[in-house]
């Protein structure tokens, strides 16, 4: 039997040991979660995989308040170039005001600027339950949408909207008292659903100048395509 001083050297060794063994698993698991160490938060992580083009909207069953088909990916040579797009719902008395603030003004860019005629802004509920085509024609009217450069849609079910959501990383959480806690971000999408770039509310600028340039290096490429014997 070992003395009472060994035992309580050998029981801090043994200690210790578990201790770096416990801080080696979560050094790794948080070196895996935040790809290197590169980025800590969600919306950080969010960037690194928009940079690398991970995130990518998949096809599903949308209610469009106009009722035609704008927002769908792939879209043809013919139909938006990139897209402007924000997740909303039509009860939201905080950044959703805001951020139809600054579709208003991207809206009126885009009338006085041929330069950005492939530009499409949309605005998508998550809200299933409560926002159909009806509530979304209202909520369009009373922000002066313009029904061709400005589209209002929700996805036709639940599972369509929890698809489209986590497929770019959208995270809308019921805050207990009717509403949700959402993204606020303006996303930028090209033509094949791939999201191009995140934009904050206040970003709006920058977000629709980077909308311009992804739809003329399009153009540029179906200009080539077309050329090509």
């Amino acid at each position: 039997m070992l003395p009472e001083a060994s035992r309580k050297t050998l029981a801090r060794r043994l200690s210790a040991a578990l201790c770096l063994a416990l801080v080696s698993v979560f050094a790794w698991a948080a070196y895996r979660q935040t790809a290197g160490f590169d980025t800590w938060t969600f919306e950080g992580r969010r960037q690194l995989l928009v940079a690398n083009g991970e995130l990518r909207a998949p096809t599903v069953a949308m209610n469009q308040a106009f009722g035609y088909a704008v927002l769908q990916w792939p879209s043809g040579a013919a139909t938006p170039a990139a897209y402007l797009v924000d997740f909303i719902y039509v009860r939201c008395p905080s950044v959703c005001r805001s951020l139809g603030s600054q579709y208003q003004q991207m809206q009126r860019q885009l009338q006085n600027d041929p330069a950005l005629a492939r530009v499409q802004l949309a605005s998508i509920s998550f809200d299933v339950a409560h926002d159909g085509r009806a509530e979304l024609r209202q909520l369009a009217s009373s922000l002066g949408a313009e029904a061709t450069r400005w589209s209002f849609a929700v996805p036709a079910s639940d599972g369509d909207a929890y698809k489209l959501l986590r497929a770019l990383g959208v995270v809308a959480i019921d805050d207990g008292a009717g509403g949700f806690v959402h993204n606020g971000d303006i996303h930028l999408l090209d033509r094949q659903g791939r999201l191009r770039g995140l934009f904050a509310v206040d970003e709006w600028t920058q977000a629709l100048a980077a909308a311009g340039r992804l739809a003329q290096q399009a153009q540029v490429q179906v200009q080539v395509q077309a050329a090509a014997p």
